[in-house]
């Protein structure tokens, strides 16, 4: 069973790098696919439980971010972040792949390399005693600029301790011009980031970051530690936490290692599960959402329950089991009752469902309903939802 207390307080928690992530973010050096388009500032938003590989939404939702061949599953709660897009050499460039040496958690921190500081001063290097936190990021990434708001308070916060560094492939004159740009009402983007701002030297950093450690997606933050070891990866939303053990040396990196391993396992999971869900293998891939359930509830790897059970409920719609899909989707309304996002999807993706019975239609109705009312009746694409259904 869902619980309600278990549905809020797994929705937000952290959302890695990885590839099997629905997160926003671009490579600094790439141009953002026509399809992606910056988020507005405010609180990172937790993308919805429908927001999966396959669900469907209405039309003025929430858009879920990413290659559509994404896995349907992301192993840990959605904060948003997008693909990297790889910047493109000169044509008449003969480029060699590089070898890449991997970069593990534990393992001494690459130099970063940067052709222009932006903004902040100038660093050689990682100084021993000192914490440094290597971000990548791109101007159009709408994830990285809500995120940047959140870094300049922390390098406010910790001040000469910890040295955060935005490191972005784009050109010098895309990020000049970002920085002129208005980010709240009186203020510039200048102004509102406080912490160093870098170029990155042909790609070299991002190579030796990113995809040594296998990341796909930005924002994304590196901890390097006062002894210059990598010691964390993950969303600069989700790096309070870690960061301040690190600085007050109480950091776990053994337990920070064994949940990298446990995402992995279950980051190649999820892309099997995704593709089973495409074949419509839906009793094999219940199976492995079974599985994928029971290595969630004995890691310490952080997930979003909701998204588990939406799913679920989607596998179980699929394999033609509507009494227990039905079962399911009231335990989601009550689990999501304070939830107003999740409960629209829910009553749109039951509305527009095959078939749906009487009986879902008034979960629909209900889900919608509660939906209207959390948001004061004042959000027009749940109000589209939230009318009698015939």
């Amino acid at each position: 069973m869902l619980s309600r207390q278990s549905a809020r307080s797994c929705c937000g928690i952290v959302f890695g790098c990885g590839a099997a992530l629905l997160l926003v973010g671009c490579d600094g050096g790439g141009t953002p696919p026509a399809a992606q388009t910056p988020a507005t500032q405010g609180p990172p938003p937790v993308e919805p439980a429908a927001a999966m590989e396959g669900r469907r939404r209405p039309p003025d939702g929430p858009v879920a971010r990413g290659d559509a061949a994404q896995p349907a599953l992301p192993a840990t709660p959605a904060i948003p972040a997008v693909p990297l897009v790889p910047p493109k050499p000169a044509a008449d460039v003969a480029e060699e792949p590089a070898a890449v040496v991997p970069l593990n958690l534990g393992d001494a921190a690459p130099p970063i390399s940067i052709a222009t500081w932006v903004a902040g001063e100038p660093i050689e290097g990682f100084a021993e005693g000192s914490v440094t936190v290597v971000e990548f990021w791109a101007t159009w990434c709408g994830p990285c600029r809500t995120s940047m708001p959140h870094i300049s308070e922390l390098q406010e916060q910790y001040g000469d301790a910890v040295r955060f560094v935005g490191v972005t492939r784009e050109e010098l004159d895309v990020v000049k011009g970002f920085l002129e740009q208005e980010q709240s009402e009186g203020k510039t983007w200048a102004d509102v980031i406080g912490y160093r701002l870098a170029i990155d030297e042909g790609s070299a950093t991002n190579t030796a970051y990113m995809k040594a450690a296998g990341q796909n997606g930005i924002p994304c933050a590196f901890i390097v530690g006062k002894s210059g070891l990598v010691e964390w990866i993950g969303h600069p939303m989700t790096i309070d936490e870690p960061l301040e053990a690190i600085v007050n040396d109480s950091y776990d990196r053994e337990a920070a290692v064994a949940e990298m391993a446990a995402k992995e396992r279950i980051d190649a999971m999820s892309r099997e599960l995704f593709m089973l869900q495409r074949e419509q293998k839906w009793e094999e891939a219940l199976t492995l959402l079974e599985t994928i359930q029971a290595e969630l509830d004995e890691s310490a790897a952080p997930y979003n329950a909701q998204r588990l059970f939406s799913m679920r409920l989607d596998l179980l719609s699929g394999a033609g089991r509507t009494e227990e899909a039905s079962a399911l989707r009231g335990e989601l309304v009550e689990a999501g009752w304070d939830e107003p996002q999740l409960l629209n999807e829910l009553a749109w993706n039951t509305a527009i469902g095959a078939e749906p019975s009487a009986e879902d239609l008034q979960v629909a109705l209900k889900a919608a309903t509660r939906a209207a009312e959390l948001t004061e009746h004042v959000d027009g694409s749940i109000l589209g939802h939230a009318v009698p259904l015939a």
